[in-house]
């Protein structure tokens, strides 16, 4: 017994991280799923996201020195929902707002079902254009568990993942060996880690450092 009970407290940890990490994957690739059909409809109905009447976000520091959006800037992400809500199903709204103790980041998208979260966000359609399809509308970030997405140092817990938004489609951050060796593989920002858990279904840069978006995919 004696054994079998050091076994257990050497692979129960290691089954328990494999297992939310497996979560946390499945909860990426669906958002991706639902947010993409839902953005390219919208798109398809009511033209690229710089026809949409919306401006660039904007920030101000209070007396606190906290970075926090305008009330302009939080009106416009309603607006944006308000376009993006018709095109989706089963996710229920919180307004975003400024949050004080996650570095003046924003929190509270929509949620899905499953919990899943969009808790940040930022608008530039006016640097966004059809024409361009590569150009860079704004960006937003969802988490997928109920963790503060900061740890107690103020690095991005692995938790959080970062979309851009396109003319004409949602792009996952990190798609690229350079972004992903220079901000994920080496832990300084995790967020931009989500292009390589929809690509190869892990997040095995959390166990080794050897990987590579175009050689190595997986630790073992």
């Amino acid at each position: 017994m004696g054994i079998l009970g050091v076994v257990a407290a050497l692979t129960l940890p290691s089954l328990v991280q494999k297992y939310r990490e497996q979560a946390t994957v499945a909860r990426v690739k669906k958002f991706y799923s639902v947010f993409s059909q839902a953005y390219t409809m919208a798109v398809m109905e009511n033209g690229t996201i710089d026809t949409w009447a919306l401006e660039n976000s904007a920030m101000y520091e209070d007396d606190d020195g906290n970075f926090l959006h305008t009330d302009a800037s939080l009106e416009q992400y309603d607006k944006f929902f308000t376009i993006i809500s018709k095109y989706l199903t089963k996710a229920g709204y919180e307004k975003i707002h400024n949050t004080k103790g996650e570095g003046g980041s924003l929190n509270s998208g929509y949620i899905l079902s499953d919990g899943t979260q969009i808790v940040a966000m930022w608008l530039s359609p006016s640097n966004c254009s059809e024409a361009d399809p590569t150009s860079k509308c704004g960006d937003f970030y969802i988490k997928t568990d109920n963790k503060p997405y900061y740890d107690d140092d103020g690095n991005i817990r692995p938790n959080l993942f970062a979309f851009y938004l396109m003319p004409n489609k949602i792009e996952p951050l990190g798609i690229d060996d350079t972004n992903f060796k220079n901000y994920c593989l080496n832990g300084r920002n995790y967020s931009r880690c989500t292009g390589w858990v929809i690509m190869n279904g892990n997040m095995d840069y959390l166990h080794c450092n050897d990987l590579s978006i175009n050689g190595k995919t997986k630790c073992k």
